[in-house]
């Protein structure tokens, strides 16, 4: 039998939910398989890497203030906002990761397929196109 991490990277990678983790150095810890997809990324070159290298030289200012929100609320959360990467609707939600004792170890990323969503709010009339990242990045 696998050991239990290989078990749990298993089924990280069997589901269609992109998972990533992003330590307290900003350093991509966890990457699975749907996190790729979603963002056209390869999750065995992104790992160990700067979070920094996933996104726009534009907007790192962006990404470092919103990670040093996260550092200085344990409790803080996204809501769950549909963002347009290389044509592709994608619900991305954050999460601040700490221990039992309050200390921040970093920031977890959750992207879902959120396709019917968006076709289901343009229907309704309620839906803002987001920017398309990868388009000019």
């Amino acid at each position: 039998m696998e050991n239990k991490f290989e078990l749990l990277q298993s089924v990280m990678n069997t589901i269609d939910i992109g998972i990533v983790f992003v330590d307290d150095a900003n350093q991509l810890v966890f990457f699975n398989r749907a996190a790729g997809e979603f963002l056209n990324m390869e999750p065995e070159e992104r790992i160990g890497t700067s979070v920094s290298l996933c996104h726009p030289e534009k907007i790192e200012q962006t990404v470092e203030e919103r990670i040093d929100q996260f550092r200085k609320d344990p409790q803080m959360k996204t809501k769950g906002r549909i963002v347009n990467f290389h044509g592709r609707y994608v619900r991305q939600t954050f999460f601040s990761v700490s221990d039992e004792k309050g200390k921040h170890l970093g920031i977890a990323g959750v992207f879902e397929d959120a396709e019917k969503m968006a076709s289901l709010l343009k229907q309704l009339d309620k839906f803002k196109e987001p920017r398309v990242f990868g388009a000019d990045d």
